[in-house]
């Protein structure tokens, strides 16, 4: 069978099904996630958890607590930093592997048939490096709305409110945004686990591109489907708890980042 070229990625029909189920699974998929979110919005996760940092959002606003939410968003912001150092080391190591990659192009016998040497594989080292430069990307695009998000949280929420329409939706959207960011930068880690296997096994990766799937879609992402959690039957306490909080005074009575408040759910439709 003749080899089929194109960047080294492609060296038979396995590799090219591998590669189009990673094109689906990872950067198409993300792409249409939110158009998915718009066509199930009881079922994507996102959209709950939107709706539950706007909720404490609110209560950040209305208590004016900005210590609170740096406290609370340190460790995000650890966590992107640390990728973000990663994602740059594992770059360099990778550029280096490609440039010596012509001193180490030999062939190993693997299993008893010739397979190529993984620093004689540019293409995919070139897609590695690719993968580690978004990772680090996005991670720095969330460290910079979180500390926009720190430093913006102790203004007058009446001048946010001149300026930006809403404070609660201004603030929610930053720190939803930089959720959003650390998100995709951790998917892209994920992404390089199969690319790594593929180096040494096609059927590796393949096999580990359909895991991601499986996880992303039956699992992680939609909730209440074939694989996700059961809803939660608090539809019916709804009425009462909006009674409960026009009674309620402006301190909530449970001091938690999610207290129920009403305004949560009037503003469900538009998140």
């Amino acid at each position: 069978m003749p080899r089929l070229d194109f960047l080294d990625l492609v060296q038979g029909p396995l590799d090219a099904v591998g590669l189009v189920l990673f094109l689906l699974v990872f950067p198409i998929y993300h792409g249409i996630y939110p158009w998915l979110m718009s066509l199930f919005p009881d079922r994507a996760v996102k959209t709950r958890i939107d709706l539950y940092r706007r909720s404490w959002i609110e209560r950040l606003v209305r208590e004016q607590d900005s210590l609170l939410a740096a406290q609370q968003t340190r460790n995000l912001t650890m966590v992107n930093t640390l990728l973000a150092s990663s994602a740059l080391i594992l770059m360099g190591f990778t550029a280096n592997l490609l440039i010596q990659g012509p001193q180490l192009s030999l062939e190993l016998p693997i299993h008893g048939a010739e397979a190529y040497h993984p620093a004689a594989q540019p293409g995919k080292l070139l897609l590695l490096i690719v993968v580690f430069g978004a990772t680090f990307a996005y991670c720095m695009t969330a460290l910079r709305h979180l500390g926009h998000f720190n430093v913006v949280i102790g203004a007058d929420p009446h001048l946010i409110d001149l300026y930006e329409g809403s404070a609660v939706d201004y603030l929610g959207g930053l720190i939803n945004r930089a959720s959003n960011r650390y998100t995709m930068a951790v998917r892209c880690l994920y992404s390089a686990s199969p690319i790594f296997l593929w180096l040494f096994d096609t059927r590796l990766f393949v096999g580990v591109t359909l895991l991601w799937a499986l996880k992303f879609i039956g699992f992680q992402d939609f909730a209440f489907g074939l694989f996700g959690r059961g809803r939660a039957k608090v539809m019916p306490q709804v009425p009462e708890l909006e009674a409960t909080d026009a009674r309620a005074p402006a301190e909530p009575a449970v001091d938690s980042p999610f207290a129920a408040t009403a305004e949560p759910r009037r503003h469900a439709a538009q998140d």
